[in-house]
């Protein structure tokens, strides 16, 4: 399974590539949508995603950071090719640049594990 993220600053664009992804053979079980929210148990919540997915824990804390302001969609692809639609689809509805330490052209970023279900960033919660 590959984990491809996607970092919004756009709460709406975030909504709308989740939309586009839906209607093209992805399905609600592997796309997560996460809004920001200002609750501490929250911020702790997207750490915990990034540390759990990213194993270098500068680049996870980076990753949280960005997070932390904006909105998250997660495609858990079950292939490579289904990676890179995603990760593409992501980029054209606006996913921010988050400075990848291996300077990857793709804002999303692509990651080779498979998240467990008690720290997927399931449901949307309401932007302050």
């Amino acid at each position: 399974m590959i984990t491809v993220v996607g970092i919004f600053d756009n709460v709406h664009l975030a909504e709308e590539a989740s939309s586009y992804l839906l209607g093209n053979e992805f399905t609600s079980e592997n796309i997560d949508i996460h809004t920001h929210g200002e609750q501490t148990d929250e911020h702790n919540r997207i750490g915990d995603f990034f540390s759990h997915l990213i194993d270098d824990e500068r680049q996870a804390m980076h990753f949280a950071s960005l997070g932390r302001k904006g909105s998250i969609v997660t495609v858990h692809a079950v292939s490579a090719r289904e990676a890179q639609e995603a990760a593409d689809a992501l980029n054209n509805y606006g996913a921010i640049e988050v400075n990848a330490e291996d300077d990857s052209p793709s804002h999303s970023q692509m990651i080779e594990r498979i998240v467990a279900d008690d720290k997927r960033l399931r449901g949307s919660y309401p932007v302050k």
